[in-house]
């Protein structure tokens, strides 16, 4: 592992943890808001997930990557700080390969609208992910790429004492980076979520049932790394 690399990889973890220690200061403003989320849970689920060059990608076929296959994750959310992490294997060219996808948002929403049991919220956010995608050559062939930006969007929740009902959609930027190279470039993505909340479920303190989407495009400063992937499953958490 190269030091560019090495050192990239510090400062993200870096950044990542302030983030993370940071965002309970967050919550604390809205907390006696009936509407804001402050819910806590893990979760396991699945993502239909499909990867393959954009039309930009000029590497020729027998250097591409394209897979569409079911990715086990499992996660972990806490108010507005969300943890996901996927893994799964796939066959190129008659090989068997790996990819792993992990992503984490830190933030805040602000509500646009006031009621004890509903909302609209503007939520405003950090972003980063992580993405590899293992090709069939060298290990700089491979889809290695992180990125780290900035998102915005809209949601709205229903709450009662024992249910709780949200959806939203968000868009983030980021500036994305390569692995094993110094190149750099851009990567955009479109998220969107659907779920359910049962407070006080037997033998938990609640249960989430939700569906998610995720669609997102890098354009990198070398051709041979343009990609997308559109990402959709299910998934079911336990809140404690």
């Amino acid at each position: 592992m190269n030091s560019a690399y090495s050192t990239k990889l510090r400062f993200t973890l870096f950044i990542l943890i302030a983030f993370v220690c940071i965002c309970p200061l967050y919550a604390q403003y809205y907390e006696q808001s009936a509407a804001s989320s402050s819910n806590r849970f893990i979760d396991v689920g699945y993502l239909q997930r499909t990867f393959e060059p954009r039309y930009s990608n000029t590497s020729p076929d027998s250097l591409m990557i394209a897979y569409r296959r079911i990715m086990p994750t499992i996660g972990f959310r806490e108010g507005m700080v969300d943890v996901t992490f996927g893994y799964t294997r796939f066959s190129l060219r008659g090989q068997d390969r790996t990819s792993v996808f992990a992503a984490i948002t830190v933030g805040n929403e602000f509500p646009l609208t006031f009621s004890p049991t509903h909302g609209i919220f503007l939520p405003l956010m950090i972003s980063t992910d992580y993405t590899r995608s293992d090709n069939t050559g060298t290990d700089k062939e491979n889809f290695n790429i992180g990125s780290l930006g900035i998102g915005a969007g809209l949601k709205y929740r229903f709450r009662q004492p024992r249910f709780e009902f949200s959806i939203h959609a968000i868009e983030a930027v980021h500036w994305s980076f390569e692995g094993f190279n110094t190149g750099t470039g851009f990567s955009a993505a479109t998220t969107g979520e659907v779920m359910f909340m049962f407070r006080n479920a037997v033998l938990f303190d609640g249960i989430t049932l939700g569906y998610r989407v995720r669609y997102q495009t890098w354009n990198m400063n070398s051709d041979f790394f343009d990609y997308k992937s559109l990402s959709h499953g299910a998934f079911l958490g336990v809140m404690f």
